[in-house]
């Protein structure tokens, strides 16, 4: 029974190495032999054909699970090795990126593009899912836009991040509307001390005295500086805003149902309509407006650093100003410095690298 147990697997594993080995054959029959031979396209040279190589400069704290994730992706046959683009790898702290660099052909020299697509992968890093910070912790929550081989791409307020995490919880956790106004005042507070001005009565007193010298040299100069010193005075009193107390008596006013509501916020024009400092929405208006959000905790354990519990990924494909973070969007052909980003968006849609990259993931 033993040996009938084990036979399928067996079958299952040659299989899909003939499998893998016929795709292979197949791409390499695909390609057209390497060459110098130049191609012009808008006033450049590209070398399409030629054989390109691969740069590898991995170090940091996740150096082992990178040098993993690029094993997997030099290993792709598309660029096994590479013809027409060199490919860069370099890891910094917790992010991986990849680059496809078009080789050009000038004043008889060969070289690699400085610029070209690339693919950032960020390693247990929470604070990547989102995009700006609305208070020390606090983002806009994302929004779900589409899937990349079955885990979730979102929208944030920077790019399109897809999100592997195999743990099935949550990744972000609503903020009430408490919650949020406490960390605001917290970050007032600091930004008060830290840009605090001068004593005004000091500056004013130097001024009074430079204007009582000036009175004894030149009256009509002291005059002139007279009228500078009231209106140092104005804009001061003007600009003098204490937003912290504002703040304070915002989150005085919520009743405690009011506090424990979810944070929706709206911004500039929320501040206008609703006369507030904060930025929130009514709960009941939250229709129009951006829930607040902090990570999941539960989506990092400590006691497994060194394994890849989180992997978020972005792009950079393609000449759009609105499309160059959504490769499964490109339809920009692989003319010129086109090349590079139709390669990278076909890395992009291949499910086997893919399903091995996630593989990593615990």
């Amino acid at each position: 029974m033993g040996f009938c147990h084990k036979n399928p697997n067996m079958k299952s594993i040659a299989i899909t190495t003939l499998y893998f080995l016929l795709t292979s054959m197949s791409f390499s029959q695909q390609r057209p032999p390497f060459s110098e031979k130049t191609v012009g396209f808008e006033d450049r040279f590209f070398l399409p054909y030629t054989k390109g190589e691969v740069v590898r400069k991995i170090n940091g704290p996740q150096m082992p699970v990178f040098d993993q994730i690029c094993s997997i992706i030099t290993a792709w046959d598309s660029i096994a090795p590479p013809q027409g683009i060199k490919v860069a790898c370099y890891s910094i702290d917790n992010s991986l990126e990849i680059y496809f660099l078009p080789y050009l052909f000038e004043d008889g020299t060969r070289f690699a593009s400085e610029g070209g697509p690339h693919l950032s992968i960020y390693l247990n890093d929470p604070l990547q899912m989102f995009g700006s910070t609305i208070a020390p912790g606090i983002f806009l929550c994302p929004q779900k836009t589409a899937t990349f081989h079955g885990y979730p791409i979102y929208q944030n307020d920077h790019q399109e991040v897809t999100i592997v995490c195999k743990k099935k919880i949550p990744f972000f956790i609503s903020v009430s509307q408490e919650e949020y106004l406490k960390a605001l005042i917290v970050k007032e507070e600091k930004n008060e001390q830290k840009n605090s001005p001068p004593d005004n009565q000091v500056q004013l007193q130097k001024m009074e005295q430079t204007y009582q010298k000036l009175l004894k040299i030149d009256k009509e100069a002291a005059h002139e500086f007279k009228q500078q010193m009231v209106e140092f005075t104005d804009k001061e009193n003007v600009q003098k805003i204490d937003l912290v107390s504002m703040l304070k008596n915002e989150l005085s006013g919520l009743t405690l149902d009011e506090k424990k509501r979810p944070a929706y916020y709206g911004g500039a024009s929320a501040m206008e309509e609703y006369h507030n400092a904060s930025g929130l929405v009514p709960y009941e208006n939250r229709e129009n407006a951006d829930a607040l959000v902090r990570p999941n905790p539960a989506l990092m354990d400590g006691s497994m650093k060194s394994k890849a519990q989180l992997l978020v990924i972005c792009w950079s494909v393609g000449s759009s100003s609105t499309d160059s973070d959504k490769p499964r969007l490109y339809s920009e052909g692989r003319k010129g410095f086109h090349l590079a980003d139709n390669l990278m968006s076909k890395f992009y849609h291949d499910q086997t690298i893919w399903s091995n990259i996630f593989g990593i993931c615990n």
